[in-house]
């Protein structure tokens, strides 16, 4: 399964990835300019090969200006759609404060006859998550998989560990 990434550290690798293209496009279009109008004396025999050279280099990295604005926007995209995500994770914490408690998902995963010192710490994980994650599914429709996997683990860790009932 592939690993969560949240929408507002996309946006923050795209506007990286943004200025850094627009900042490698600018300058190396400007050598280029500056190669191609002999201001830097490359090529002293103007032949072929410059025309060939700085046509193609040029290109590149005009390429590159272009990519570094389409990441830009992007970017931009992906900053509103982390503000809609960071609003929907906020809901589902209120709402799993309010209806998820420890002991009834303790007493929720447990068979006929166990409790809990029977269980090993992975099963009582496995089966804490699982059932966080049906309750969760049950209330919020059409949720991404990996953005409820990824917000149960945050919310064990807040719920179990940080309790000072170390059980994962």
């Amino acid at each position: 399964m592939p690993q969560y990434q949240s929408s507002e550290a996309k946006a923050k690798n795209n506007r990286s990835s943004a200025y850094t293209l627009l900042a490698v496009g600018s300058v190396g279009f400007i050598a280029v300019l500056l190669i191609f109008f002999n201001v830097i004396p490359v090529y002293r025999n103007a032949g072929v090969t410059k025309y060939l050279v700085c046509g193609v280099m040029g290109a590149m990295f005009v390429l590159f200006i272009v990519f570094g604005f389409v990441s830009m926007r992007d970017s931009k995209l992906l900053s509103v759609k982390a503000k809609s995500e960071n609003s929907l994770r906020s809901e589902i914490a209120r709402w799993c404060k309010d209806n998820l408690d420890g002991t009834v998902i303790d007493a929720a995963i447990l068979e006929e006859g166990e409790t809990l010192a029977d269980l090993t710490e992975e099963e009582r994980y496995y089966r804490r998550t699982e059932q966080m994650r049906a309750a969760i599914d049950d209330k919020f429709m059409n949720l991404d998989e990996a953005f409820v996997d990824n917000f149960v683990d945050g919310y064990y860790q807040e719920m179990y560990e940080d309790n000072g009932d170390n059980s994962r």
